[in-house]
């Protein structure tokens, strides 16, 4: 998000980073990061000189989210970046009306903005079959999600669909976009309903379902010098089948996220494994679903947006259709599922 939710002063966050963490923060500055709708970064340097990242969401909708890297460090995955603690032992705590999570700070670029070297490549495929690879506890399984084959967005998306449609738009960005919906309706009720069709016949296959940080693209990874990385934004974690881990490198989610050396590289440290197609394919819809749903959310439905977030939602919204984004990414790869 770009700008800072208004209902959410520094003060709060400075208080619950003394009581709950005993760090006492000097400077606060908002990280106009990140495209999740309900999540805002900040950075707080403390009066010792230290840096931590701070992320403030509307609610936890995935515990397993903050578990995970903890747990996952028991078992020697090292190159995850796991939440802070509190005094009491919780991975997160409250300010005014936000769940607040606190992180160390890592000061290196993501991958997506910096590149990364033939090194961090390898040593990011090698991590995610790491990833793969861990069984999770029965406590940690209970907690996990586990993939339904149901597309995030679908609903939004129909009900997005009535309201273009009925609706009239006074604000020159929901305008806009109303009028591109309706250009391309056909195509946008398509993808949804060709992500819904192959969510069911990769549901029929019952395949196996392994751990999976489900969001791990080039920009969920910081560059550690030219030799390391660390995976971060363990928000949408859950069980799936490793496709929805590799669609991100499979031919990436959108112009830039990878290239034919970098796949390779990648796949030297992940080692050799017979992905499906079709579920690669399923995967890559239901990206473009989720992001059609999310982006045309923000639009139309955000009030509590500022100017900046609801310019960048029509311009996010606008650029899901471009040659070699996700949408384009997903027709593309119809045919060969």
């Amino acid at each position: 998000m770009r700008e800072p939710p208004a209902d959410l002063p520094t003060s709060s966050l400075r208080d619950a980073l003394a009581s709950d963490y005993g760090l006492l923060a000097g400077e606060i500055s908002f990280l106009p990061i990140g495209h999740d709708g309900n999540a805002w970064a900040f950075r707080a340097h403390t009066r010792d000189g230290a840096s931590y990242f701070l992320k403030a969401r509307r609610r936890i909708e995935n515990e397993a989210g903050l578990l995970i890297p903890h747990f996952l460090h028991e078992r020697g995955v090292a190159r995850v970046v796991a939440p802070l603690a509190t005094g009491r032992g919780a991975l997160w705590t409250v300010a005014a009306d936000y769940a607040l999570i606190v992180y160390p700070f890592h000061s290196g670029a993501t991958g997506l903005a910096a590149g990364m070297s033939d090194r961090q490549w390898i040593e990011y495929g090698a991590t995610l079959r790491r990833i793969h690879e861990v069984a999770p506890s029965a406590a940690m399984a209970a907690l996990l999600r586990r993939d339904d084959f149901v597309p995030d967005g679908a609903t939004v998306i129909r009900a997005l669909d009535e309201h273009v449609a009925s609706a009239t738009f006074d604000d020159p960005g929901r305008s806009l976009i109303a009028d591109y919906w309706r250009a391309r309706r056909g195509l946008i009720l398509t993808v949804v309903e060709r992500a819904e069709s192959l969510g069911r016949q990769v549901a029929a296959g019952n395949p196996t379902l392994l751990l999976c940080h489900a969001d791990i693209h080039t920009n969920n990874v910081l560059r550690d010098g030219d030799d390391h990385v660390w995976i971060v934004d363990w928000d949408e974690t859950m069980l799936a089948p490793r496709e929805r881990d590799l669609m991100f490198v499979v031919g990436g989610i959108g112009p830039g996220f990878v290239n034919a050396r970098q796949e390779e590289l990648f796949f030297v440290g992940y080692g050799s494994v017979g992905a499906s197609e079709l579920a690669l394919t399923y995967y890559r819809y239901a990206w473009a679903t989720s992001d059609i749903g999310a982006y045309g959310d923000q639009v139309f439905l955000r009030e509590d947006l500022g100017a900046l977030d609801r310019q960048e939602a029509v311009e996010r919204f606008q650029s899901l259709f471009l040659p070699g984004s996700i949408v384009d990414i997903a027709l593309g790869s119809n045919e060969r599922a």
